[in-house]
């Protein structure tokens, strides 16, 4: 598959939010050169034939209504325990034939392609993303006129789709909605979707689709946006975290007085709290935070963890970033802290991480000086194996 970057999805990053984020609909004509790298006809094929998948990452709509799953789904029994609503691909063949829309929700959870491909966009917004896609046959509408409370990026790899757009309303929701044509008047965007087109709809964007001449196979990437309502709770909860706010009050009908004045206290507490936060590092724990949230993380543990087998003295590490906290040193062993795990090292171990920033290089042989070669690199192994360490690649 293709590295495509966020340029390649809106064209110019700065007019891309100066003028269209949150604001209103943009179209980009052939923003991608191989479409079909991303997700093609033969690829749906081949998920829909795997019996891993099951609703609700396959759903299918026919004539507007969704099919109840009992009218695709059946038994499988794997090792020896029924699995009882395991996607029949003839059955999904038969109802596409018959004119349904077939939808594969959060693929970007089963296909790591898919996953690389949506992790662009999550980066860049520091969100949780989702890559919907829709199977529609030729001259059939998928949905009536609706809105999604998401940000949505339509990429079109298959076939062709028109969509119609209307700019969003001045006053958001926090819901789905449908509409009526009535309703909504002339789109602002009336276009046919070819391979590689894209589109950005921001949240509570009224849109309709419709295939035409060929099977159309397209992509909603969906952002799911955090309100300000969202991210202060979260920065709530860090500050809160504090033993301070563990106590339990009782607050029936016959408290005490000093109750009401402890809640003062507690309230102004969290407000010097959050007066020290400072916003730019605060901004980027709660961009991060959104980077991890399910269907985006990416990770190689199991290679990795694998290549620590062939560790030698002569191979070089580098620190992670994990939190480690360092004791006091008794009888020449430090008690270590990481990652909740506490473990007794030697003492010239300690100096030696104690001295090293996140992303230093050491030799394994060096991590513990004055031990013969062969131990320091054993030593290195326990601690990479502990997340600390990780090789750095030749």
């Amino acid at each position: 598959m293709t590295s495509y970057t966020f340029d390649d999805l809106v064209g110019d990053e700065k007019v891309f939010f100066a003028e269209y984020f949150n604001k209103k609909p943009m179209l980009r004509k052939g923003a991608l050169k191989d479409p079909k790298g991303v997700l093609s006809l033969r690829r749906l094929d081949e998920l829909v034939q795997l019996e891993i998948i099951r609703p609700p990452y396959l759903r299918v709509n026919l004539k507007g209504q969704g099919v109840p799953e009992k009218g695709y789904t059946k038994t499988l029994t794997v090792q020896g325990t029924d699995v009882t609503d395991t996607v029949d691909a003839q059955k999904v063949y038969e109802l596409f034939r018959a004119g349904a829309t077939i939808v594969w929700s959060s693929l970007n959870h089963v296909d790591s392609s898919l996953r690389r491909f949506t992790q662009v966009i999550s980066d860049k917004f520091g969100a949780r993303t989702d890559c919907v896609a829709f199977l529609t046959p030729a001259g059939k509408q998928g949905f009536s006129p609706h809105h999604d409370p998401v940000d949505l990026f339509i990429v079109q790899t298959e076939g062709t789709k028109r969509w119609r757009l209307w700019n969003p309303p001045q006053v958001r929701r926090a819901q789905a909605a449908s509409y009526t044509a009535e309703q909504l008047g002339e789109p602002v965007i009336d276009v046919l979707l070819e391979p590689g087109d894209v589109l950005y709809l921001p949240y509570d964007t009224p849109h309709a689709a419709a295939a035409e001449e060929l099977a159309s196979v397209h992509l909603s990437i969906m952002i799911r946006p955090r309100m300000w309502k969202d991210l202060l709770q979260q920065s709530f909860e860090e500050l809160t975290a504090d033993p301070e706010f563990n106590e339990f009050p009782y607050i029936g009908e016959s408290r005490d007085s000093s109750v009401e004045e402890a809640f003062k206290e507690k309230v102004r507490a969290l407000m010097d709290r959050f007066e020290a936060v400072e916003p730019a590092a605060e901004l980027d724990r709660l961009a991060e935070l959104g980077r991890r949230m399910p269907g985006n993380s990416m990770g190689n543990t199991f290679r990795t963890t694998a290549e620590l087998d062939t560790l030698e003295a002569g191979s070089a590490l580098r620190l992670t970033d994990v939190d480690v906290e360092f004791g006091a040193n008794q009888d020449g062993r430090v008690q270590m802290t990481v990652n909740g795990h506490k473990v007794a090292i030697p003492a010239p171990v300690a100096e030696t991480l104690a001295g090293m920033s996140a992303g230093d290089h050491v030799i394994a042989a060096d991590v513990f000086p004055g031990a013969e070669p062969a131990r320091a690199a054993k030593t290195a192994q326990g601690l990479a194996r502990l997340g600390l360490l990780e090789i750095v690649a030749a």
